[in-house]
């Protein structure tokens, strides 16, 4: 199959290349990726410049834009000389469960392809102790392509719409081994604690820092969250398309 990889953390990142050097062997694997760490963007795109694609290898190409931007550049400009079989994101460096998915440019990059018709599947993993091992997952994704590849629903390959659209997110601790992988029928609710600091600057200007804050997690035994910790995979099917909240109750308007 022909593969499309991406990412947040940059073309050169261990994750994606850990990705890129199990699926090689068996697949065309192509590498369009932000030529620098563009964590947290969620679905960006640059509209109003010109993005700078680089060949850095082999089918390896970095972009100046978002994770989007790689996804639409790849897609819909011809570079990979077809339309790729599916778009695989990460491996992300740092958990993208729950309430991240809404920040996340890898969970962008998969969402993006199923909009656009082609199967999109987002990989992460967490690290409680900053050491990251990214080959079991990739490992993972190799054995499991095609049964991954078959749980995202995807608009058709015009862009117009076909019921559904659904990407797979997949996330695990960073480990050398899983006891299993289990489907998340819940996603967590994270709690961020992030503050700013605002510093008036010598120029007269107000400056705001963010400062990132430790994470809660809460959700059932099902969530995403709880299976990570429990030392397996966590693969869960996200909506890609906006949904209306039905409301239950009756109400009424008036002007």
């Amino acid at each position: 199959m022909k593969l499309l990889l991406t990412n947040d953390d940059g073309f050169s990142a261990e994750g994606i290349q850990a990705l890129a050097a199990h699926l090689k062997d068996e697949h065309e694997v192509w590498i369009v990726a932000p030529d620098k760490n563009r964590s947290a963007v969620s679905n960006g795109i640059t509209m109003f410049e010109p993005l700078r694609i680089k060949k850095r290898g082999e089918r390896v190409f970095s972009c100046s834009g978002m994770p989007v931007d790689c996804v639409i550049a790849a897609l819909k400009s011809g570079l990979l000389g077809g339309m790729p079989d599916a778009v695989l994101s990460g491996i992300n460096r740092g958990a993208n469960m729950g309430t991240d998915i809404l920040y996340s440019g890898t969970c962008a990059g998969a969402r993006q392809a199923v909009l656009y018709g082609v199967p999109g599947i987002a990989l992460s993993v967490r690290s409680h102790n900053d050491e990251w091992q990214y080959d079991a997952l990739a490992e993972f994704a190799r054995k499991n392509i095609n049964s991954l590849m078959s749980l995202a629903k995807t608009a058709n390959k015009d862009g117009s719409p076909n019921g559904e659209c659904v990407f797979v997110n997949v996330n695990a601790l960073s480990q050398k081994s899983y006891k299993g992988v289990k489907h998340a029928s819940d996603l967590s609710f994270r709690e961020y604690g992030d503050s700013v600091t605002l510093v008036e600057g010598p120029d007269g200007d107000t400056y705001c820092f963010f400062c990132g804050g430790s994470i809660i997690s809460h959700g059932s035994d099902a969530s995403d969250n709880a299976i990570c910790e429990s030392g397996c995979i966590a693969v869960s099917c996200i909506h890609a398309e906006p949904c209306s909240y039905k409301v239950v109750d009756d109400f009424s308007f008036s002007l």
